[in-house]
């Protein structure tokens, strides 16, 4: 199905997945609302007015005394310096820095696949839902109803600001699904490290089941083809898995987030 990943490695694969992740917390990370440290052993954005983006990310501990860098990072965190969320994926060094995680106080909070497709080979057929519709975000006022979309249905606090910043970048494109004239779903394209990744899909749950998350992905990634581009990447849940795999998206990696648990 996928010809032009099955040509390459996964390891590839698993790099285009988790970059464009990062590349969305780092481009996040130049907004003043948010502290960063973004270097090649670790890097972390912090949300000083809402709760996303808000995590470690991008660790290399190859080499290191990997218990007494997880313990600098817990000082941190209880400090208050450093988020409380840690993302871990298959580009993280050692590779089972989640079970050093864990045996340092961290507990595994949220697992997530990573997928991919080629974009050639999405299935596009139509399964939009009666008396809805797709559009872009095109100015401030629905980018605050995308906002409150999002900041409903995953109960996060949300910086407004963030969203405009991002709203007048090339790399970010926000889109709204419509179901019978009401702003009912959300999606966010970020256009990086060759790739066009999904991020913060999402329906009201009053308005579920019905395709829209469906064809709120196809819209976008079309559009992303159209641009140019060739391959699609996301991290789903076990829900968004079964559903994206009907687009043709196939798993190559799971993405973990890990929180430190009160230690009392």
């Amino acid at each position: 199905m996928n010809a032009f990943l099955d040509e390459i490695n996964k390891e590839t694969i698993n790099s285009y997945i988790e970059r464009n992740l990062d590349d969305f917390y780092i481009k996040a990370s130049e907004h003043p609302n948010f502290i960063s440290r973004v270097e090649n052993k670790i890097s972390w954005v912090l949300a000083r007015y809402a709760d996303w983006p808000d995590c470690i990310f991008r660790v290399d501990f190859e080499n290191l005394d990997v218990n007494k860098e997880i313990n600098k990072v817990k000082r941190l965190i209880k400090k208050g310096e450093v988020p409380n969320g840690w993302t871990v994926g298959p580009m993280t060094k050692p590779n089972n820095l989640g079970s050093f995680l864990v045996k340092n106080g961290f507990s595994n909070v949220y697992q997530q696949a990573g997928m991919a497709l080629e974009l050639k080979n999405l299935d596009r057929q139509e399964l939009k839902a009666n008396n809805s519709k797709i559009e872009k975000v095109e100015n401030e006022v629905t980018l605050i109803q995308w906002s409150n979309i999002v900041s409903k249905v995953f109960n996060i606090k949300v910086d407004i600001s963030l969203l405009k910043f991002l709203y007048i970048q090339e790399e970010a494109q926000f889109y709204l699904g419509i179901f019978e004239g009401n702003y009912v779903s959300t999606l966010m394209m970020y256009l990086s490290s060759g790739v066009a990744g999904l991020h913060a899909v999402s329906t009201l749950p009053e308005y579920r089941s019905k395709g829209l998350g469906l064809s709120i992905s196809r819209r976008a990634l079309i559009d992303a083809f159209k641009m140019g581009y060739h391959v699609g990447v996301l991290q789903a849940s076990s829900l968004g898995e079964r559903v994206y795999r009907r687009l043709g998206f196939q798993k190559y990696s799971a993405i973990i987030s890990y929180a430190l648990v009160n230690e009392g």
